[in-house]
């Protein structure tokens, strides 16, 4: 039987995006699945852009925030929310291409790994793999070392059992707030593993950009979370 998977999608201001984002997943070819949109106080009509894609499928769920409390702790709610045997983050800037979830829930199930990314790319405006620029490839296996050297996986692209994130969350002390959550899963023993083909399409601005202040966030988690 195939399981249920739990798609969280925090949004805040957002309206713009979250359309095609939320498109991107109820088109799946893999159908199992309840999609958690969490709205993060947004003062634009992120709402009413969200509400209007749940009242015409039941599996696209909209909870709120009575604050802005951040990405790190949208995502948290939506994962204490799920009802899924497994997880699947997606930004509501970025898109999934058709067959994302299909492919990874196979590869996972082959590779009995507990948490999968996949290859991504940024998108152009037809929301296609951009040709102007490289895709960014992940290896097949991840440990914990070499993803202190360089943080292959991109948020949007993560799939992982749900039990496998018991007794870990998302820090929002943390600017990479993600990062440091793989770091500690990959520490405590869980297995990492990555699907090379690209399944995810990132908006510009989406990933860091600027390396001087992303090199300064990894250091934090270095010291702080990691105790190096």
């Amino acid at each position: 039987m195939d399981p249920l998977i739990s798609v969280i999608m925090p949004a805040y201001n957002s309206e713009n995006t979250i359309g095609r984002a939320i498109q991107s997943v109820l088109v799946q070819t893999y159908t199992k699945f309840e999609l958690l949109v969490i709205d993060d106080g947004s003062i634009d009509n992120t709402v009413e852009v969200a509400e209007s894609f749940a009242k015409a499928d039941s599996r696209v769920i909209l909870l709120k925030n009575a604050q802005n409390l951040g990405v790190a702790e949208s995502r948290n709610l939506g994962c204490r929310k799920a009802r899924g045997e497994y997880l699947s983050f997606l930004d509501s800037d970025d898109i999934w291409f058709k067959g994302k979830l299909e492919k990874q829930i196979r590869f996972m199930q082959n590779k009995d790994c507990d948490l999968s990314c996949t290859a991504y790319s940024f998108i152009n405006a037809s929301n296609e793999p951009s040709k102007n620029e490289r895709a960014y490839m992940v290896p097949e296996t991840i440990s914990y070392k070499s993803l202190l050297k360089e943080n292959v996986i991109g948020c949007s692209t993560v799939m992982l059992r749900a039990a496998a994130l018991a007794g870990h969350e998302f820090d929002k002390a943390y600017a990479h707030e993600d990062y440091a959550l793989w770091l500690n899963l990959a520490k405590s023993g869980k297995t990492l593993c990555g699907l090379n083909e690209v399944l995810t399409g990132y908006a510009h601005g989406g990933r860091s950009s600027n390396k001087l202040k992303a090199g300064k966030n990894r250091w934090i988690i270095y010291r702080r979370s990691q105790k190096l």
